[in-house]
């Protein structure tokens, strides 16, 4: 009898979807928060809120190239394990937090140790699946990310999170427990997943084949524009929806907002994905980008909540298909024996992550909490940016694969010669 999907499941996959889960339930029940907490208990102005939160995506965007390095040269679990215990030291370090560069040095570490975590994670999924079975576990992790996002905000909100940071001592317990019990896996697995040493790669070598990569280039440009959109919900949208004069408990209604994020992708996330994989995913990756400038406009022209859970829907399906295609992309990309590597290098599209709340909270300064449009006008126009670097990486696959075709007839046809 042929087994079920989730039967066919390595132990390390169900153990770190489930890990995925409640992690991500303990941090958005504090860190979508953290800019309102900033703004309004600590009183910093917008734009240094925005640098504060942009921040870790910048110390991640060259953190998760060196951390998946790492990771194919020493093996996926013990930089796993050191970015899993660090992250739960730097929740308590918020809890404990009062100065503005504290906050700054923490958040640093914070992207620092995602850039790590979530690449690794990625490439060990794909290690231990069959490639058949990639886009299915690659939306369960994706699943669990957002059914633990559909519990966090809801207990944020109801622990006070906007107002207290004490909520963050139990995000670190739960990180810290949740680096023990990958450390009880490494233990029984590790010794059938270590890197293999004859395709063990220099940093020079890695980063010489990584810039060669074309399609790779511009799936990463593409996808710095889209982050620039996405970074937007947890920082510019967070900060104008809890001080705007438009919106009557405008802190309440932004965590109902992130639930709504959640939610749609619990419902929409397997048919959507399963719609669009019949597309090329450059094609797919500009549907989901443009649905992301859509929202965003959506944003600063909604002055009542139907509208606004509109937008986040809309938002929502970008998301869907930008972040499920491009694990999806990503892998086809890569080497088996750069799995790591590749994975690695989309930190580099947090450059975008790390400018977008630095460019929405000098608009929000600019502008003022009353004029969203003008705000979300902008970062609407700025989001389109993806859609010609997407197009060019799909014109540049679409090249490398007809080449790719006539060489191996061209090599077909010189055996065929060569045996007569």
């Amino acid at each position: 009898m042929r087994k079920s999907f989730y039967q066919q499941w390595h132990p390390i996959v169900t153990t770190i979807i489930m890990g995925t889960f409640f992690s991500r339930a303990a941090f958005f029940m504090t860190m979508p928060f953290l800019a309102i907490f900033l703004y309004k208990e600590k009183g910093i102005d917008p734009q240094t809120v925005g640098l504060i939160i942009g921040v870790s995506a910048l110390t991640g965007t060259f953190g998760g190239f060196i951390g998946g390095y790492l990771s194919d040269r020493i093996g996926r679990f013990p930089v796993m394990i050191i970015a899993i215990f660090s992250w739960g030291g730097v929740f308590a370090g918020f809890a404990l937090a009062d100065a503005v560069w504290s906050f700054f040095a923490l958040n640093c570490i914070n992207g620092l140790c995602r850039s790590w975590f979530e690449p690794i994670s990625r490439a060990l999924l794909a290690d231990v699946t069959t490639k058949e079975n990639r886009l299915g576990v690659f939306n369960a992790r994706y699943f669990s990310i957002n059914a633990g996002a559909a519990i966090g905000p809801v207990a944020g909100t109801y622990l006070g999170s906007s107002s207290s940071m004490s909520a963050f001592f139990i995000t670190s317990a739960v990180y810290f427990l949740y680096a023990v019990i990958v450390l009880l896996l490494m233990r029984k697995y590790k010794a059938r997943l270590q890197p293999q040493q004859e395709n063990k790669l220099t940093v020079k070598e890695a980063v010489s084949v990584i810039s060669r990569d074309k399609v790779l280039l511009y799936f990463l440009l593409g996808n710095i524009a889209v982050l620039m959109a996405q970074s937007q919900m947890d920082s510019t949208l967070a900060q104008y929806m809890g001080s705007s004069p438009h919106f009557h408990d405008g802190v309440k209604l932004f965590s109902y907002l992130i639930v709504t994020n959640a939610v749609t992708v619990l419902i929409l996330q397997y048919p959507v994905t399963n719609y669009v994989k019949r597309f090329d995913p450059m094609f797919a990756l500009r549907i989901g980008s443009a649905a992301f400038s859509l929202a965003l406009l959506g944003f600063g022209l909604s002055a009542n909540w139907l509208f606004l859970v509109l937008s986040m829907v809309v938002l929502t399906l970008g998301e869907i298909i930008v972040f499920v295609i491009s694990d999806v992309l990503l892998d086809d990309l890569a080497p088996d024996h750069m799995r790591g590597t590749y994975f690695g290098s989309m930190s580099f599209r947090s450059i975008g992550f790390s400018a977008g709340p630095w460019i929405g909270g000098l608009l929000l300064k600019t502008f003022g909490f009353d004029h969203g449009f003008y705000v979300f006008g902008c970062l609407t126009l700025l989001s389109l940016l993806a859609l010609p670097f997407f197009q060019l990486g799909q014109k540049v696959k679409e090249k490398n694969k007809l080449e790719s075709q006539r060489t191996s007839t061209f090599a077909r046809r010189q055996g065929t010669i060569e045996s007569k």
